[in-house]
């Protein structure tokens, strides 16, 4: 059987010699590998750390266009490729989950976990000595604002009922 030798594009660097007239040629595609520590995940997402002097970690999503949900495509990708990272400090809290901002107190409701997570801040260069009085006031407020929340009855309701009715 004969086989057929067909022509193949390299990239790559030349160089010419005129001292003795020479030419060489070194293509790029037999360099070393710019990425290291490579993880792939299903829908075709990946994570690498690139080589050099001032290595990164990089990460690229992929979702189909034609994809019923490209976002839930993405995050479940994300999810995968940074399973075993850990932040330093806690993510911001989603503006869609907050229920309660003002007067330097902020309360979030997720509906999914059934979880109530609240944040106050005291300017305590204001509040030098009544921080106790500051941090109560903050809490009565919590107490107050969140009835007036419907999302955050249903929660409560639905897990007195034990969990029977969809949130």
């Amino acid at each position: 059987m004969e086989t057929k030798e067909k022509k193949i594009k390299v990239r790559g660097t030349g160089t010419y010699d005129p001292a003795d007239n020479t030419f060489g040629f070194v293509p790029f595609n037999e360099a070393p590998s710019t990425q290291t520590d490579v993880k792939k995940c299903a829908g075709g997402g990946k994570r690498w750390v690139t080589t050099g002097s001032d290595p990164s970690k990089m990460i690229s999503l992929k979702s189909k266009e034609s994809s019923a949900d490209q976002y839930a495509d993405f995050v479940s990708q994300f999810n995968a490729l940074t399973k075993d990272l850990k932040p330093k400090k806690p993510v911001a809290m989603p503006d869609n989950l907050r229920v309660v901002k003002e007067q330097g107190l902020e309360c979030w409701l997720d509906d999914a976990k059934n979880e109530m997570t609240f944040r106050g801040t005291i300017d305590l260069s204001r509040h030098s000595r009544d921080w106790q009085a500051e941090v109560l006031r903050q809490v009565q407020l919590v107490v107050r604002r969140l009835p007036a929340s419907e999302r955050f009855n249903k929660v409560i309701n639905n897990i007195k009922n034990g969990g029977l009715n969809y949130v």
